[in-house]
């Protein structure tokens, strides 16, 4: 019996070869094929029941294992050709389909249909995998495997899509060398993934040219969340092409979107919930899109979309609770454009329609914030006041507290402002507001002429944030306060320093100028010239450029070159219109030509001096 099933299993394999499948399917005609497949089948079936009948005669005589074996073995060889079979049936099922419903999807552009490329993988006898294309063009595959090990199955799904699958070293050899079995029809490779993975309780992470298969004990907290979120992300995007049509997509589309905006990515995000909008108007998740595509384009620095949007949303949803938040961002957009009293007027009746709410205090502190930005800091003190007795939130005190103190620095009260930020800083101040809070402070001890104090407070503020923007602003006051102490050298190599690194900052030309201040401070008027002349020539559009002309001419004047003095002085007169730099210009004019003893082009500039 045992040559009878060879010779048959022999013939069977010559007329249907496992591994040339896909070649007979394209050369032999759909009724070869339909002769095939009867004769296959029913030889098929008569040799398994042939084979049942011996393996109940093998259990009754209880004969040896290895002949038990062996028939076991063609069992499965049996099996593999049933499945070998159907996949061929599929093909015909596929063809006439494609016959009967025309070429509407398949046709090219030049008339002709466009093939569906198939491929098919059998590494061993008891693996069996075909990939091809379904009906958006989009990769499928079949899988069916027998009592095959884990390792064995990724190592032929490695092969068929083409990726690396990266196992990572961590994990135990027992978790991918146990056997299992599995049979899966037509879907992703992901889905795939996640019945074999997901039955040794481990996880994968597809990359750009592999996937990396771990555990979830090697994920840590964070990675493991963002992994499940980046997962259900492209969970609503396969829904997406895979069920365009269906009305439950669109929670795929709102969610997506969710995923896009948590992370930032305003403009995607922006286009999942339009689609919730447009498409899907009646559905449960419109008005929460809605809503959203006006804080996206907030984000996205468009204020005029941002306000159609949210106007769209409050016309649409009158009662909803979100009003009040929809015209906090219409006054935020009107903040944006520079449209400082519309923005506080929207605030205000944000404050006075909810007023027993916790958005009536944010509404109260950006009405602060507007009169800021509108230079009415008296006014703005007084509604920080009150946002202060609103708000029950620390992190908002804290911002109170800093706006406080920027607005008393704003009206040169550098006492109070001084008390104000201190206070901030020393009770661990929001790290958002302290960094500006520190260099206002130095500013502060500087102004009120503190300057061992605000050399320390600039210097401590440098190191802690050596990558704020505000950090040309502290070297260049770093530096003054050095000048102020008489550290003439020290100051001037802060100020090289500080132009060295931010040559085009706003600072730099201060800078400069401040050289040739360091220079004429120290009597060293030669040097001075040199730093006064430099400064002139590098930056002659420099809003402190009338300033570091006086210097020249005084250096000039100090070192008793009276006649280029003179000439220096007039220079001053021909590019400043100020009274109170043209009477000194005249007055020191006057002393040049008097050292020189020109007494009547003196008196002539005394007199100009006195107008």
């Amino acid at each position: 019996m045992n040559r009878r099933i060879i010779f048959i299993l022999i013939f069977l394999l010559g007329v249907f070869p496992v591994c040339s499948l896909s070649k007979a399917g394209e050369e032999t005609t759909g009724e070869a094929k339909e002769d095939i497949s009867n004769t296959v089948q029913g030889v098929l079936n008569e040799e398994r029941k042939n084979l049942e009948m011996l393996q109940m005669q093998l259990q009754a005589i209880d004969e040896s294992s290895e002949l038990s074996e062996s028939l076991n073995k063609e069992l499965r060889n049996l099996e593999m050709l049933q499945m070998q079979l159907q996949i061929l049936r599929d093909q015909e099922l596929e063809e006439k389909e494609d016959n009967g419903a025309g070429t509407k999807a398949a046709e090219k552009k030049s008339g002709a249909p466009e093939e569906r490329k198939e491929v098919f993988i059998q590494p061993n006898e008891n693996i069996m995998l075909k990939k091809e294309l379904d009906e958006y063009d989009m990769p499928v595959y079949s899988i069916n495997a027998k009592q095959v090990q884990v390792s064995e199955i990724l190592k032929a799904l490695s092969a068929v899509y083409g990726k690396s699958i990266i196992v990572d070293e961590e994990i135990a050899p027992e978790y991918l060398s146990s056997f299992i079995n599995v049979s899966i029809k037509k879907s992703p490779l992901q889905d795939i993934l996640e019945v074999i993975i997901g039955m040794r309780n481990l996880e994968f992470i597809p990359k750009e040219n592999a996937i990396f298969v771990t555990s979830l004990s090697q994920l840590n907290v964070d990675t493991a969340s963002d992994y499940y979120k980046d997962k259900a992300a492209q969970i609503y995007q396969r829904a997406q092409i895979k069920y365009p049509n269906d009305k439950m997509v669109v929670k795929a589309y709102y969610e997506l979107g969710n995923y896009y905006y948590d992370l930032g990515f305003n403009f995607l995000a922006l286009q999942e919930y339009q689609v919730v909008v447009k498409k899907y108007i009646t559905s449960l998740f419109a008005k929460d899109a809605l809503f959203k595509i006006g804080d996206c384009y907030y984000r996205l620095n468009d204020p005029e979309s941002a306000i159609r949007a949210y106007f769209q949303f409050i016309y649409g949803y009158p009662k909803d609770p979100l009003i009040a938040d929809a015209f906090m961002g219409i006054g935020d957009s009107l903040m944006m454009q520079g449209f400082y009293v519309r923005a506080k007027d929207t605030y205000e009746r944000v404050l006075n329609g909810y007023p027993e709410t916790e958005i009536a205090a944010k509404a109260q502190l950006n009405i602060a914030k507007a009169l800021a930005k509108m230079e009415k800091h008296r006014e703005a003190i007084r509604a920080l006041m009150e946002a202060r007795e609103l708000y029950n939130s620390l992190h908002i005190g804290a911002e109170i507290e800093y706006l406080i103190g920027k607005c008393l620095f704003s009206l040169k009260e550098y006492e109070d402002a001084k008390t104000v930020l201190g206070n901030f800083l020393a009770n661990a101040g929001n790290e958002r507001y302290a960094e500006d809070a520190s260099f206002l402070l130095g500013e502060c001890f500087y102004n009120n002429e503190n300057y061992v104090e605000a050399f320390q407070v600039f210097k401590r503020a440098l190191e802690t944030y050596p990558n704020s923007s505000n950090v040309p602003r502290g070297m260049y006051f770093l530096g003054k306060s050095l000048r102020a102490m008489h550290f003439y050298d020290s100051a001037i190599k802060t100020f090289r320093e500080g132009i060295q690194f931010w040559p085009t900052n706003e600072y730099a030309d201060k800078m400069a100028m401040e050289i040739g201040w360091c220079y004429f401070d120290d009597d060293n008027y030669a040097r001075a010239q040199e730093g006064f002349k430099d400064f002139i020539k590098k930056y002659p559009y420099s809003k402190v450029l009338i300033e570091g002309m006086v210097g020249l001419a005084d250096a000039l004047f100090c070192e008793k070159k009276y006649e280029q003095a003179v000439k220096a002085y007039i220079d001053v007169l021909g590019n400043s219109s100020e009274k109170e730099i043209r009477a000194f210009a005249f007055e020191r004019i006057g002393a040049c030509y008097k050292a020189m003893g020109k007494l009547e082009q003196a008196i002539k500039a005394f007199r100009l001096e006195l107008g």
